[in-house]
C-alpha cells in the first residue's frame, strides 16, 4: 500500500515539472513560438491537408513564386519553429 501511494506521488510530481517546464503553466522565458504552444493543426492546411516542408528557403520562395502566378493570391515565406523547415503560406 505504500509503495502504490509512494509511486502516485512520484507521478504527480513528475506530471508538474512537466507542465511547469512545458511552459504552459510557468516557463516565462519560453515564447509563443516553441512547439509547445503551437496547437496540434501547426502542419495541416485549412483545407486538412499536410503542409509541405521545404529545406532550402530558395525551393520554397520558388513555390511561392508559381502559386501567386497560378492562382493570383500573394503568397509569403515563413521558416516554421516546430520543424525548421521552410512553408508557403498566404500574405498577410
Amino acid at each position: 500500500m505504500m509503495a502504490t501511494v509512494g509511486v502516485l506521488i512520484i507521478a504527480v510530481t513528475l506530471l508538474i515539472l512537466v507542465l511547469f517546464w512545458s511552459g504552459r503553466y510557468g516557463g516565462k522565458n519560453r515564447t509563443s513560438g516553441t512547439s509547445l504552444h503551437r496547437s496540434p493543426r501547426a502542419h495541416i492546411t485549412s483545407k486538412g491537408r499536410a503542409k509541405k516542408g521545404y529545406a532550402k528557403r530558395e525551393d520554397a520562395e520558388s513555390r511561392a513564386q508559381f502559386l501567386k502566378k497560378r492562382d493570383g493570391v500573394p503568397m509569403s515565406v515563413y521558416r516554421c519553429d516546430t520543424c525548421s523547415k521552410w512553408h508557403v503560406g498566404h500574405a498577410k
